[in-house]
């Protein structure tokens, strides 16, 4: 019993004293927590980042393109951190350009059996997500001199540019 409480005693006051992890944000020079705005940014990066390399390895006639854009994020968060202008965009502007092709989302996905279609939308979603990101960090007087108007130019182009390709793929 007396061992037990010891134990017990000493495992709660280890608890008590246990607090949630942080890291050091290169961009802020702030120790940030791991709900912080920032995070979810570099989180939903990650995931999109996933989701270009797997459309890389699976839709063969755009396969550089998706190398590109992982290049892009690459280079846009490396201009954030060093504070650079960013990378070019200009070939996402070029694969956006063209007929205006956007179109509902579900229809898209019920008009097609296609698993690149799914898959090209999910990206494109995760660029919007990762656009939100941005723009609410970029309001962060913190972080606003790496988030700025600048480096988002290209997010809207990836985007588009994800979403074009889901509709061209839906048509086949």
């Amino acid at each position: 019993m007396f061992i037990a409480t010891t134990v017990h005693q000493i495992y709660m006051a280890e608890e008590s004293q246990l607090k949630f992890p942080t890291f050091d944000c290169v961009i802020s020079n702030t120790v940030e927590d791991y709900d912080s705005e920032m995070e979810r940014f570099f989180l939903t990066r990650g995931r999109l980042s996933i989701a270009l390399a797997r459309l890389r390895n699976n839709d063969g006639p755009w396969s550089q393109h998706y190398e590109r854009m992982m290049s892009y994020l690459s280079g846009l968060v490396g201009s954030m951190v060093e504070q650079k202008e960013a990378p070019s965009h200009e070939f996402l502007i070029e694969l956006s350009l063209g007929e205006e092709l956007e179109d509902d989302t579900t229809q898209r996905l019920l008009r097609s059996r296609n698993p690149l279609v799914a898959d090209t939308t999910e990206a494109a979603l995760l660029v919007r997500d990762l656009m939100f990101w941005f723009v609410r960090n970029g309001k962060n007087p913190t972080l606003s001199s790496s988030f700025t108007p600048e480096r988002f130019q290209g997010l809207p182009f990836l985007r588009l540019a994800l979403v074009y390709r889901s509709v061209n793929l839906s048509k086949s």
